[in-house]
């Protein structure tokens, strides 16, 4: 009798120690944060710093508001693309960062948005771009990104550290995507609505816009550019009929 009370203690202890250790267990779970833009893409986010990014370059081709987006076409829509005066009455176009050829860079063809949308000003300025309770960044949203970066021990290799590890020309380096940031080299849209530097340069825009006397023709954008310089993000002045890729931060 004593010896099969014994095994049924043995045995409760067991039980409730399993028990425990599967609660510690699925209390150390976080459920993973996506953002879903307005044509169901999903996109996984990471938290860098006080921050909280999208891991991908934006790729919706409709507004928040369900309002499609026109993909320009250089055919039907001529220069367009760069067209100036009221900001506020032009159209809106995007289109697909060039993946073509990725100098050789991996075995396999990528998909045609695997480097998201380029847009051009008039779908940037919309506000109508990001999901709900998310922003275009700031020159200093990204600015705080890099300081953090270097802060944590990639001081001199900000930009690489956010670099993806594949699909740049040897010229412009491979990165470490030491945070999984996947950075990679979409290029920019010039005035003339044709697709550049794919495979040698990254752009994001910001939401700084300026100029003077309300010409959109002279007005400049911030664009962050990562190119061979590993040191920091380059926040550089471009005009604003350049066109250039939408990584999201959340408001």
């Amino acid at each position: 009798m004593k010896r099969i009370f014994k095994l049924l203690t043995i045995s409760l202890i067991t039980l409730q120690l399993i028990g425990c250790s599967q609660n510690d267990n699925s209390s150390t779970e976080q459920p993973e944060l996506t953002v879903t833009d307005a044509d169901g893409n999903i996109y996984n986010t990471i938290t860098i710093g006080g921050q909280v990014w999208m891991l991908e370059n934006l790729k919706t081709t409709t507004y928040n508001d369900g309002t499609p987006i026109t993909q320009y076409n250089f055919d039907i829509h001529g220069t367009n693309w760069a067209a100036t005066g009221s900001m506020f009455n032009g159209e809106g176009f995007y289109k697909w960062a060039d993946t073509a050829d990725l100098n050789n860079a991996s075995d396999e063809e990528l998909a045609f948005d695997e480097y998201g949308a380029i847009y051009n000003h008039f779908a940037l300025e919309s506000g109508k771009l990001a999901p709900e309770g998310w922003r275009i960044p700031t020159e200093a949203d990204f600015i705080e990104l890099g300081n953090f970066i270097a802060n944590d021990g990639n001081l001199g290799n900000v930009a690489g550290a956010l670099k993806s590890e594949t699909g740049w020309v040897d010229s412009s380096g491979n990165g470490t995507n030491t945070y999984g940031f996947n950075t990679i080299p979409n290029g920019y849209v010039t005035i003339f609505g044709s697709n550049a530097a794919g495979g040698i340069l990254s752009t994001w825009a910001t939401s700084n816009l300026t100029g003077n006397g309300g010409n959109t023709s002279s007005l400049i954008r911030k664009l962050i550019q990562l190119s061979t310089n590993d040191e920091t993000l380059e926040c550089i002045d471009f005009p604003m009929q350049i066109g250039a890729g939408v990584r999201c931060i959340k408001e």
